[in-house]
């Protein structure tokens, strides 16, 4: 299962919050995107929440959902076209999840600025496509980051947006 049991289990109780206004013609501000979940997330769950300031989009940024939660060892946060999406392929644009003591799902293969391994796995389609991830570890957490409308970049986008996240930590 692609974003796992966690995800699923976290992001089907909650409603999804609109968060238009975060949103540019190609980019996502994803603190502002995320604000009321974590506010959440930081009352619940002893894993920092390490995001990028921007998600850059390889089209125009579509009306956008955000859901999320948080247990004391984990977070996801989740963006969707749709309000309600419940996990769909269909609807589901990008994630950002943690998890304390996690490991990579691969042997490191790219560098992340601060991290201390990281491991991208670009999209790749068979009956459905996957998103482009990252996986990196930072201090003791690994952190997991998918998007399924990256620009062309993927692989520098995916880098970036890992180190970003690093460079401006916990939200």
């Amino acid at each position: 299962m692609r974003r796992g049991v966690l995800l699923f289990s976290i992001v089907a109780a909650l409603v999804a919050v609109p968060a238009y206004a975060a949103s540019t013609a190609n980019s996502v501000n994803v603190p502002k995107a995320y604000a009321k979940q974590i506010a959440t997330i930081k009352r619940t769950s002893k894993v920092p929440v390490i995001l990028p300031t921007t998600l850059p989009f390889g089209g125009k940024v579509p009306k956008i959902y955000a859901v999320g939660g948080g247990t004391r060892n984990a977070w996801t946060l989740v963006l969707t076209g749709a309000p309600n999406c419940g996990g769909a392929d269909a609807c589901f644009l990008a994630s950002f999840s943690a998890v304390k003591g996690g490991k990579l799902p691969g042997k490191g293969n790219v560098k992340v600025a601060g991290a201390q391994s990281a491991f991208f796995k670009d999209v790749t389609c068979g009956a459905s496509c996957s998103p482009a991830s990252i996986w990196f570890v930072y201090h003791g957490v690994l952190y997991n980051y998918e998007h399924k409308d990256a620009p062309k970049n993927t692989k520098t986008v995916m880098t970036r947006l890992a180190a970003q996240a690093i460079a401006a930590g916990p939200r």
